[in-house]
């Protein structure tokens, strides 16, 4: 049965918990969808040879908008994406929860400074793992964080950290983000390292999580809990779907000019720690 998630996303949409997919009416579609699928993801998880719960690991639509926002966005280079995280595990000495495959960002052209990225939570509950690598040197990481996150509330990519989404939960995570569409993601190096600093394992407990040290990466600090702040002077309100911000594409011009907003783009700014 369709499930409406008009209300958290600001789009006409629903979601087909069955399928683990959104359901487009007219006037609202994707540019594209991709599926990562349990194979494709055997190079970036903590064991290669893991038994996938299912095949599709995740989803992820691009270039989503209602027929009359379409061409404004595409006109600033924005893109507006969501993505599907079905519940479910890598199967090996340990389970592995469903995640992105992790990626960074480059340097924006003549800047030192790279694209940023903002995320919504529409249902379920996403952990983010963000983590920057040291000067020159992908496999010494100097900060990695977790950023746990519930409906309505946005967490920003920070310029500079890689970053991987998780579904560590028992139903459907559903995101969306706004990203500057001028630009290709890094893969490689969560690929050569199998994943990030840490991985988010299932505990021995039910509901319980374990998170396990990545010892592919030569230097690896301590996990920083995070929590979101809303942060009014990007236009981030737990209140107020992301995808409004289609009405205002102004205030998302951080995204392709970050080096104008290096103050608000911060670790403190954007987060809280949790003790």
């Amino acid at each position: 049965m369709l499930q409406s998630i008009e209300h958290q996303s600001g789009l006409p949409i629903a979601f087909d918990p069955v399928a683990n997919a959104i359901h487009w009416p007219g006037g609202t579609a994707a540019g594209s969808t991709s599926i990562r699928t349990a194979a494709e993801m055997r190079d970036y998880i903590r064991e290669s040879d893991a038994t996938a719960t299912q095949e599709a690991t995740y989803i992820v639509y691009r270039t989503v908008a209602r027929r009359e926002d379409a061409a404004r966005i595409a006109g600033v280079n924005l893109r507006y994406d969501m993505t599907v995280i079905p519940p479910g595990h890598f199967s090996g000495t340990r389970r592995e929860f469903f995640r992105t495959a992790g990626h960074y960002h480059p340097l924006v052209p003549n800047s030192a400074v790279a694209y940023p990225e903002v995320y919504e939570v529409i249902s379920g509950r996403a952990y983010w793992l963000l983590q920057r690598r040291a000067e020159g040197n992908s496999a010494a990481l100097d900060a990695v964080y977790l950023v746990e996150a519930g409906p309505g509330e946005k967490a920003v990519m920070l310029p500079g950290f890689g970053h991987i989404s998780i579904n560590a939960r028992p139903e459907p995570l559903i995101m969306a983000n706004w990203i500057s569409n001028t630009f290709t993601y890094d893969y490689e190096p969560f690929r050569r390292f199998h994943g990030g600093g840490y991985w988010m394992l299932e505990g021995e407990m039910p509901a319980m999580v374990e998170f396990e040290p990545n010892h592919s990466y030569e230097r690896l600090p301590e996990l920083v809990k995070l929590r979101p702040r809303e942060i009014p002077a990007l236009g981030l309100f737990r209140s107020r779907p992301l995808y409004g911000l289609a009405q205002n594409l102004e205030t998302l011009r951080f995204l392709n000019d970050p080096e104008s907003f290096v103050d608000l783009l911060t670790v403190d700014t954007c987060y809280r720690e949790v003790v």
